[in-house]
């Protein structure tokens, strides 16, 4: 029973630990603000001491923005950015392709999905 036990907290390790890896890479996504769409872009990598990220408003001209904060938990993700008051909260969907979630900015709440780029060939 013991044994059981032991094997079943050793998996559950090992998958919290890979909660972080399917969302490394760019994610790109267009926010619907009045009559505009502006496109956006997620850069997110693991540093080996968790998660950073950087973020691109292609439309206004604006890139590599620094993120202050980027956690995920289970399927659930989130990242801050303080200099221009913004959060976004989303789920990751099961094949790890795609975001569905919200921005947050200034009091407004925007839908926003994200989907995940593929990765570039060398």
């Amino acid at each position: 029973m013991k044994t059981i036990q032991l094997i079943v907290v050793l998996l559950t390790l090992a998958c919290t630990g890979l909660a972080a890896e399917p969302v490394s890479g760019d994610w790109s996504g267009v926010i619907k603000v009045g009559e505009m769409n502006l496109r956006l872009v997620l850069h997110i990598t693991d540093s080996g001491k968790g998660l950073q990220a950087t973020f691109d408003s292609v439309d206004q001209k604006v890139m590599g923005m620094p993120v202050d904060k980027v956690e995920v938990k289970g399927q659930q993700l989130k990242f801050e950015i303080g200099s221009i008051g913004a959060t976004y909260a989303g789920t990751l969907n099961k094949t790890g392709t795609a975001l569905t979630g919200a921005w947050s900015q200034l009091g407004m709440f925007f839908p926003l999905n994200f989907q995940k780029a593929s990765p570039k060939r060398k």
